[in-house]
């Protein structure tokens, strides 16, 4: 075997060991330490693609420049190009139509092509000593035996600084990630809203690992179901998946979830805090059929672990506010919650000039029912007044709790006459309501309400006014019979204090 000595191979040993700032500028400078070396035209490297058994050109340099070009090669199971790849072939050199060289760049886990390359140059005429002449043939001469032995040898040692500029590339890459994702995880932490948490969450993942899809998916444990959140796509659009359910698949393990999936293109990973399943995190290049690296998919899934437990305290956060705007007894809103609401009523009406109203209600002779029937007995009152409320008004109207046994109803784009139209219809649904009672004569208690209405701009423009005029207009059907209802018009129409 030819030998070298060892000055040309520890030179370029220290070349390449010199610092790069990634694998372009590694490559430019090994292909221009070896084209005199191996006295070639062009070299080229090309990356390897095994999911799809196809070589594409990662950098190629010709007489001295880099040239900007885009090759893919897709080879056959039996190609001798592909033989290379899988270490069938130690290499592959071919003298026509010009010489060509392929040497593999192989290391653990990895394996990439050095391409060297002569070309044919033109026929030259060179004097003779008879005064005649001689053509020198134009071709290009093939690599020899030596100039094989030193390619392969080069390309080991290549070989050895690409794997660790690869694995430092990955490196920084996968760390910018995890920070960018840490960043995302506090952003959404500190919205505290789940709905834009979970866009803020998918559209990063999305961008940051160059996926065509992610869709998040939250358990509903009320129905078993996995119930789609939010889909974001390769532009970073994002959708509602609201009305998408997957169920959940029995017998599995992590708490009844799927387990992870990992095929290439499509990744789905279980969302868990302490044990119990709360999502799932679906992430896919289905579209362009680009393979998901695995150093990706292993981020993702510890990644999983923080979107889960922010998420948990979102909706944790929003379980508690739930809780302190709402009413537990009625599920009705309460009081603070209505004013908020009636407030930005109010401005949208100065805007658009439009009428707004509100009904204060009041259950007649509450207090008698709960010093004769029990506490139990007066609570169940107050459901079923509730419940009332909550079927027969419109889907814009807003009902709340004021108080004790006061209720509020926020009548958007109603003035007087519908107002009062509206109040009538639930006032006659009040009436019917029958609580049963084992100890009345009757079996059951009946429940009836006083109700003062107010509208705007007619009785006044600030919801305090608006408020003071329905609870004068309650107090005037309350000593005038009660089980009515009044607002400032009928009141001053009707001097005889007959109610509707």
């Amino acid at each position: 075997m030819p030998s070298f000595g060892h000055g040309t191979l520890y030179r370029f040993h220290q070349e390449l060991g010199r610092p790069v700032s990634g694998t372009q500028e590694l490559l430019s400078r090994a292909l221009g330490l070896m084209a005199p070396l191996l006295r070639a035209e062009r070299l080229s490297v090309l990356s390897c693609r095994r999911a799809e058994r196809s070589l594409r050109l990662a950098l190629c340099r010709e007489r001295g420049r880099l040239v900007g070009r885009d090759e893919t090669l897709v080879l056959g199971p039996d190609a001798p190009l592909w033989q290379l790849v899988e270490g069938r072939r130690r290499r592959l050199c071919f003298a026509k139509p010009r010489p060509l060289l392929y040497v593999p760049l192989r290391w653990e886990g990895g394996c990439w092509v050095l391409r060297v390359e002569r070309f044919a140059r033109r026929p030259l005429r060179l004097p003779s000593a008879c005064g005649g002449g001689r053509e020198e043939d134009g071709r290009a001469r093939p690599f020899t035996a030596r100039e094989r032995v030193l390619a392969r040898l080069l390309g080991e040692e290549l070989a050895r600084s690409l794997r660790q500029t690869l694995k430092a590339e990955q490196n920084r890459s996968l760390l910018g990630r995890l920070m960018e994702l840490t960043d995302m995880t506090a952003v959404f932490a500190g919205s505290l809203r789940v709905e834009h948490g979970l866009r803020v969450i998918a559209q990063g993942v999305a961008r940051r690992f160059g996926l065509d899809r992610v869709r998040l998916y939250l358990v509903d444990s009320a129905s078993g179901v996995l119930r789609g959140e939010v889909s974001v796509d390769v532009r970073g659009r994002a959708l509602s998946l609201r009305s998408e359910e997957l169920p959940l698949d029995e017998g599995e393990e992590e708490g009844g979830l799927r387990k992870d999936l990992f095929e290439d293109r499509a990744l789905a990973v279980p969302l868990v805090v302490k044990g119990q399943r709360i999502g799932l995190l679906v992430a896919d290049n289905l579209l362009s059929q680009q393979t998901l690296p695995s150093a990706d998919a292993a981020l993702l899934k510890t990644y999983a672990g923080q979107i889960a437990l922010a998420v948990d305290n979102a909706r944790l956060f929003e379980e508690v506010q739930a809780l302190s705007l709402y009413d537990a007894l009625t599920g009705l809103p309460v009081r603070r919650f209505f004013t908020q609401r009636f407030q930005e009523e109010l401005y949208r009406s100065e805007r658009s000039g439009q009428p707004v109203s509100v009904a204060m209600l009041d259950i007649d002779r509450f207090k008698a029912v709960n010093d004769t029937y029990g506490h139990q007995t007066g609570d169940a009152v107050l459901r079923e007044v509730g419940c009332a409320i909550s079927r027969n008004l419109r889907k814009l109207d807003f009902s709340a709790r004021y108080g004790g046994d006061e209720l509020l109803v926020l009548l958007p784009q109603a003035g007087p006459e519908e107002a009062v139209s509206i109040m009538s219809r639930l006032l006659q649904e009040i009436r019917r309501i029958r609580v049963p009672v084992e100890f009345s004569k009757a079996g059951w208690v009946g429940a009836s309400a006083s109700i003062g209405l107010a509208s705007y701009p007619h009785d006044g423009r600030t919801v305090d006014d608006l408020v003071r005029k329905a609870d004068e207009a309650l107090y005037w059907v309350k000593s005038h019979g009660r089980d009515g209802l009044a607002d400032t018009r009928i009141i001053l129409n009707n001097p005889q204090g007959n109610l509707l």
